[in-house]
């Protein structure tokens, strides 16, 4: 049985005004879900801790 690869659009956006920080995609077979994706993009770009990325982003579909 072979598996389908999707491939998503993944928006890490600003808590504070909803603008879209990063804009990637991310494929169904990665080990990672599309929020743990979105908070380890953000965390490696700014060089900030996953506490830090979370109060100050959220993730989403794009």
């Amino acid at each position: 049985m072979k598996k389908n690869k999707t491939v998503e659009t993944v928006e890490v956006r600003s808590s504070i005004n909803d603008n879209v920080v990063v804009s990637f995609e991310h494929t169904s077979d990665d080990s990672a879900n599309i929020v743990t994706a979105g908070f380890a993009k953000i965390c490696n770009m700014l060089n900030i801790n996953r506490v830090q990325a979370e109060s100050h982003y959220y993730v989403t579909k794009g």
